[in-house]
């Protein structure tokens, strides 16, 4: 007796343990895990009472914010894995299927923002079968040869429009199936590499960079997360080098740099799996920062009037949010300033991959604007011509070039949406160095380690132009 009339206070105590904890605890409005946001307590009217719409969103709420969720999905995930949900090989498939969201409001520059930033980086061709090998997810898309002449031929435009003014370059990344380990798969590589080389046969005008002839002499070292879809320092770091060799410069050797390092980093490629193995092999985050002093402002989608304050190296990003490191992940439109005073400036054009790339650059230019084709509505000729921008850089990941959606991005951002027109006379110049104002009176970040960013959102990659 004594027993069962502990046991009812026990019980009750429990149970109000969840509505408590919910109520004081923190308060998360991000799954970086899950790479979504959560739900929000909903807003009551009398429609949504009535059909039930109120009622389902309280569940919601409740589901996404239990006490420890996060420790139980991992949980979970383990037990699936133990009861052979998931085969135990080495080498098996899985079918990711790119999960349809909302796309987020970037007018605003909050928190969430700021931590959605590379909430999916994933168009279609990112999605379908992927082989995990030893804890490791490898996409089996690579490319499509034929769809690398329309690619090139955005790129010859730009070289036309600039010609005796920028020079262009086409600095465009493999996928992670060039560099399975397993041999049956060498298909895969080659495909990759006949892609990037009709780029090359069907430039005119451009500069062409052998990314992957690069990255192929360094395979022996990590060039891609395992659970992330984006190439690491190293991997980026060969594009670097095969874009120095291509515009004549001296590429900055590692050993020069200042090597960082973050651990337990578990990226996209985790989140879309969420595969037990796959977290049991989670990244190292390392990273290089060139010995150049430089700063950095980030501007909304179609203005240069309010600069932020933002860095070319954001520190404070751990765990699942490692990549935002670079650049502080991604922003219509950031601007660096570099301690290296030789007038040389340069515009990258570029989807999250470039990100990691971009950071290279500050060892050769004083100036260097960073374009991101998917959320930019700035008219990238006119600030080339108007800040005399000596180089065109587009250093992207392969599934951007790809894509005819994506090509049209590129090529509607010379003129900000209109398309492209006749070279401006200095008389059209519409930018100044009065415009833009001086680093004391631009506004810092109201958090410095939570920098308002742009969500780096699905690219919405067309069906006939999926990368295999």
């Amino acid at each position: 007796m004594k027993a069962s009339k502990l046991y009812t206070p026990l019980v009750f105590l429990a149970l109000l343990a969840v509505p408590i904890a919910m109520l004081i605890g923190e308060k998360q409005s991000i799954s970086m895990d899950e790479k979504r946001k959560l739900a929000e307590w909903p807003s009551f009217s009398w429609e949504d009472w009535t059909s039930g719409a109120y009622g389902a969103a309280i569940d919601d709420y409740f589901d996404d914010h239990l006490p420890v969720r996060e420790v139980v999905m991992h949980w979970a995930d383990g037990v699936k894995y133990a009861w052979g949900v998931h085969p135990v090989v080495a080498e098996r498939k899985v079918v990711v299927k790119p999960a349809k969201r909302e796309p987020l409001d970037t007018s605003k520059a909050g928190s969430d923002s700021a931590r959605m930033n590379y909430l999916n980086d994933f168009d279609e061709s990112y999605s379908g079968e992927m082989l995990i090998i030893d804890g490791a997810v490898y996409t089996q898309n690579s490319g499509n040869p034929a769809m690398s002449p329309s690619f090139a031929k955005m790129l010859n435009e730009y070289a036309e429009k600039l010609k005796g003014h920028t020079r262009v370059f086409s600095c465009v990344a493999p996928l992670s199936s060039a560099f399975i380990p397993v041999e049956k798969y060498a298909h895969l590589r080659q495909r990759n590499k006949s892609t990037l080389e009709a780029i090359r046969d069907n430039l005119q005008g451009p500069l062409f960079c052998d990314v992957m002839g690069e990255m192929l002499q360094k395979q022996n070292q990590k060039l891609f997360f395992g659970t992330d879809h984006h190439w690491t320092a190293r991997g980026a770091y060969c594009g670097y080098v095969s874009f120095c060799k291509a515009a004549g410069f001296a590429p900055v050797k590692l050993e020069q740099m200042t090597r960082k390092v973050k651990t337990g980093f578990l990226g996209s490629l985790y989140s879309l799996t969420r595969d037990a193995t796959v977290r049991e092999h989670a990244d190292t985050f390392e990273y290089f920062k060139p010995r150049i002093e430089a700063s950095a402002v980030r501007f909304g989608e179609s203005n240069l009037e309010r600069p932020m304050k933002s860095s070319v190296f954001c520190e404070s990003f751990r765990g699942s949010a490692c990549y935002m490191t670079f650049i502080c992940g991604d922003a219509p439109l950031i601007k660096i300033t570099t301690g290296v005073k030789n007038g040389r400036k340069a515009a990258v054009v570029k989807n999250s991959m470039g990100n990691a790339f971009s950071v290279y650059l500050i060892s050769h230019y004083e100036e260097i604007w960073v374009f991101d084709y998917r959320y930019s509505k700035h008219v990238m000729l006119d600030i080339i011509y108007d800040r005399e921008i000596d180089d065109l850089i587009f250093a992207l990941g392969m599934y951007g070039a790809m894509s005819n959606g994506t090509i049209h991005m590129m090529r509607k951002l010379g003129e900000g949406g209109v398309g492209m027109r006749p070279r401006r006379t200095e008389s059209d110049s519409i930018q100044s160095d009065s415009l833009i104002p001086a680093p004391s009176q631009i506004p810092a970040a109201p958090n410095d380690s939570v920098i308002p960013l742009v969500p780096d959102v699905i690219d919405k990659i067309e069906n006939d132009s999926n990368g295999e």
